[in-house]
């Protein structure tokens, strides 16, 4: 009771002695109410689950629907973890310790990736004759997939670049080639802007390089750096040679090297992903033409390949083929 007695009485004087020196009034400001929050509010549970809005009575069309809201769901989180990934590698003195916050957000997107490749297998689940019921309702006025913004500022941010997309579209005399701008598919301007700021900045793969140019300066990776963004990537000497040092001195270099490896998951769940999309099509609506006018399968199966002759990361994975083939690698043959 004495020292309470005693630290009211030190109150009353700081106080006191703030008015004697025109500081004003020692009361305290009142503290904003804090929000109360459940479970249901802060998620906005409510508005989550009325957005699934059937426009048939199929009973199956609401798993059609829920998969592919949910799949833009972790492409929103996917595009936040490359965005935080590629600021933490673009600092202007980079450090090992961005390198591993990089390595952790990317390891995030890698398990994103693993539920969205396990998503199909839900899909699967939904026959012909069922998806039938409902797909002329679902692919009216050419709705598809196709037309994903997030889809593709995903695809942007990992490194696929293009400003159009060519695919074959069913012709009287058999097939003819389609060019479409991906733009096209903007229903917004803030669409357009996310596309813009995307397409224009750089990717995770941009990043990393710059990072090992700032790391590892004597391989002059710096003088391959470009501006343009928005172009394919073009593998280059310099990197190549920094990666395969950073693979034949993964001890010294450990923090790259996981980064790299990092990459190459990536690049690997999203070959993966496509061939199981390429699967589960094939499974439900087999050689259909796709809701979006392409050629359905044929489309599908020619960008799962291409990732394979034309990959994102390049010098990554002609790493390994110098490093299991060294006799057999030139690397003018290899395009450098």
């Amino acid at each position: 009771m004495l020292v309470l007695n005693n630290v009211r009485e030190f109150q009353k004087d700081i106080g006191a002695s703030c008015r004697l020196l025109g500081l004003g009034s020692h009361t305290p400001r009142a503290e904003k109410p804090m929000t109360t929050h459940t479970y249901s509010s802060y998620l906005e549970i409510d508005k989550l689950l009325s957005a699934q809005r059937s426009m048939t009575d199929s009973d199956d069309e609401l798993l059609f629907i829920v998969i592919h809201q949910a799949h833009e769901l972790w492409f929103k989180l996917a595009i936040h973890e490359l965005t935080c990934a590629i600021e933490a590698l673009q600092r202007e003195r980079p450090s090992n310790s961005d390198c591993i916050i990089a390595f952790k957000r990317l390891s995030r997107v890698s398990e994103i990736q693993r539920v969205l490749i396990a998503s199909w297998d839900v899909l699967t689940t939904l026959t012909p004759d069922e998806f039938h019921v409902f797909r002329l309702t679902v692919g009216q006025n050419g709705a598809s997939g196709f037309q994903s913004i997030q889809y593709r500022v995903l695809e942007f941010k990992l490194g696929l670049k293009y400003r159009t997309v060519h695919f074959e579209k069913q012709a009287d005399d058999g097939y003819q080639t389609v060019e479409f701008d991906v733009f096209a598919n903007a229903r917004s301007d803030d669409d357009r802007q996310a596309l813009n700021n995307a397409l224009n900045r750089p990717s995770i793969y941009d990043a990393v390089n710059y990072f090992i140019s700032k790391h590892l300066p004597m391989f002059g990776v710096q003088d391959a750096l470009i501006g343009d963004y928005d172009k394919h990537y073009c593998k280059k000497l310099s990197v190549f040679n920094a990666w395969r040092y950073v693979y034949q001195n993964r001890e010294l270099e450990p923090e790259l090297y996981q980064l790299g490896e990092k990459l190459v998951d990536l690049e690997d769940a999203f070959r993966r992903w496509r061939f199981v999309h390429l699967a589960t099509v094939s499974r439900v609506i087999g050689n259909s033409t796709g809701t979006g006018g392409s050629t359905g399968l044929r489309y599908l199966r020619q960008a799962a390949n291409k990732l394979l002759d034309d990959p994102m990361y390049p010098e990554l994975w002609d790493v390994r083929n110098a490093m299991f083939s060294p006799t057999e690698f030139d690397l003018k043959s290899a395009g450098y």
